[in-house]
């Protein structure tokens, strides 16, 4: 057991094999840290199930600490919230939230667009600056034509997939060094 946890530290940090995530969880943290998003930004949380749970205590685990979680179910909201140290609303309220947003991570099992181009201008609250949306979503939440109409800095689960394969193919490049 020893020999074995030894190896697994040692292929971990001499080779590259880790260097490159390829989860969706990881893959959208570090695209939204390489926009500079600081930490005390205002984050909405639509959708309270294990993405987004996984997706938001990383966000707290690396220091962001403004959160307000939407989901159908209040209590299910409440359990994330408590565990961020946010706040929870249910679902039907987003659409009177006037407290404005920074990012949106988004994650729900709707098959409908979650955010559509009214509701998205109404989070707006009039301000212009770009956004961050997180959608990780299949189907998407966030409707098409708010990436037409606004400026929104957009992760989606198709770009993510798309870097999660390449990181897959470096890390490929790794077996040999790891055996």
């Amino acid at each position: 057991m020893r020999h074995t946890i030894e190896t697994a530290k040692q292929v971990y940090t001499e080779t590259n094999i880790a260097k490159k995530p390829v989860s969706v969880v990881s893959l959208a943290y570090h695209r939204l840290r390489e926009l500079n998003i600081s930490l005390d930004a205002r984050v909405l949380i639509i959708g309270a199930g294990v993405t987004n749970t996984n997706m938001s205590r990383f966000l707290k685990k690396h220091g962001f600490k403004n959160f307000v979680v939407f989901n159908r179910t209040l209590s299910k909201a409440e359990k994330l919230a408590n565990d961020l140290n946010g706040r929870a609303m249910p679902l039907s309220d987003l659409a009177t939230f006037k407290e404005g947003f920074d990012v949106i991570i988004t994650c729900t099992g709707s098959e409908d667009h979650v955010i559509s181009p009214e509701l998205y201008d109404s989070l707006l609250i009039g301000e212009t600056d770009k956004k961050v949306v997180i959608d990780i979503a299949i189907p998407q939440d966030l409707h098409p034509k708010i990436i037409e109409k606004h400026k929104v800095n957009h992760i989606s689960v198709n770009l993510l997939q798309q870097i999660s394969n390449e990181n897959l193919k470096e890390r490929a490049k790794e077996v040999q060094s790891v055996e």
